[in-house]
This record gives C-alpha cells, sequence and structure tokens, in this order.
C-alpha cells in the first residue's frame, strides 16, 4: 500500500512539473537588444556614445509566469570586427561565459486576458546572471497584444547594467588600456523590444 501511494504521490509531481509549459517565445529575427556604451581619449573631454548590438537572443515565458530572457554574448555587434573580438575574447569571455540570463516572474494570466491592441506597463524584478555572477535587477517594461496573440515587449526606460557587479571589471580596463583611452564606461544602459510568438 506504501508503495502505491509513493508510486501516486510520484506521478502527481512530475504531472505538476510537466504542466507548466511555454506561452510564448522570442522570436529573435523579430526583436532588437542594444546597449550603448561611452569612452574618451581623454579625461574632461565629452565622452563618445555609440550604441551596440546583441544579434541572437532568445526566451520564453511560460503559463506558470515563469519568465527566461538570454543574450549570445558572442553576438554583439560593434560594425567593427576588431572591436566584437576584444570584446568577446577580452570583456565578456565568451568561452567560459557564452550567455546573460535573466530571470523572473511575471502575470502571464494578466497577458493572456488582454484584448488584441491592448498594453500594460509592468515593473519586472528579477535575477541577470553575467559570468557566474547573478544580481538583483528590475526592469520597467510594456507589453502589448498583437492581434496575432503575440507579444510586443520594450523597455520604457533604459536598464541600468555595471559590468562591476559581475567580475568583468578587469577586462574594461585591459580595453582601455589597449585602446589607450582615458575613459571607457563599466555600466551601460540597455534597451530592448522583444516579439514574443505564442509557442507551439
Amino acid at each position: 500500500m506504501r508503495k502505491l501511494i509513493g508510486y501516486a504521490a510520484a506521478a502527481a509531481l512530475i504531472g505538476a512539473m510537466s504542466s507548466a509549459h511555454a506561452a510564448w517565445r522570442v522570436d529573435n529575427g523579430e526583436s532588437t537588444f542594444n546597449f550603448v556604451t561611452a569612452k574618451a581619449v581623454t579625461s574632461g573631454v565629452a565622452a563618445v556614445e555609440e550604441v551596440q548590438t546583441f544579434k541572437q537572443v532568445g526566451g520564453t515565458v511560460g503559463d506558470d509566469g515563469k519568465l527566461e530572457f538570454s543574450v549570445d554574448l558572442g553576438s554583439v555587434e560593434t560594425n567593427i570586427p576588431l572591436r566584437n573580438e576584444r570584446l568577446k575574447e577580452m570583456l565578456f569571455k565568451v568561452a567560459n561565459n557564452p550567455q546573460a540570463v535573466f530571470t523572473a516572474t511575471v502575470d502571464a494570466h494578466r497577458f493572456q486576458t488582454m484584448r488584441p491592441g491592448g498594453f500594460a506597463d509592468i515593473d519586472v524584478n528579477g535575477q541577470l546572471t553575467i559570468s557566474g555572477q547573478s544580481n538583483p535587477l528590475a526592469a520597467h517594461l510594456r507589453v502589448i497584444k498583437l492581434s496575432s496573440g503575440a507579444l510586443q515587449v520594450s523597455t520604457n526606460s533604459p536598464i541600468m547594467v555595471n559590468l562591476k557587479d559581475y567580475g568583468l571589471q578587469d577586462g574594461v580596463d585591459a580595453l582601455r588600456d589597449l585602446m589607450h583611452l582615458s575613459v571607457l564606461a563599466s555600466s551601460a544602459p540597455v534597451t530592448f523590444s522583444l516579439l514574443l510568438k505564442p509557442a507551439k
């Protein structure tokens, strides 16, 4: 009898674990993810700001509200091939740390019941993990429900990410010295617009 109860409990647990699945999935081809770098050759001179991009993003929102977004750090695009390689090798060290991952929980039911054309401004508090280190991160987002059932998710305001918080300051310093810069900012504002299609 105990074995029977144990089997039933195990089956119920497995059923509960498998009941949650992805409700929406990021469409990389219809999504953009940008960050801004700031540098100056001489201190006291206005910094030069440039918009950079990551070309590969992914992620899902489950019907249980579990959210996970990922950025392929090796897909960084600065429009200068040599700089791309330096960022991948010296800053992000993608051979050992290929992705940045943001996890959080949202109210999926709110999105499921939203009417096409409707939108919601939401505050999402989660964890960002880069190079094996995790820190709390807040994002202020706008979610628009499209007629197809897809969600357009974009930043309402830039998200500030400081690489010092993820143990990457040595890479910033190495790049600054290599490029003979007086200033190379460790923090960068991040913006994105992601299209999440209903998962099949």
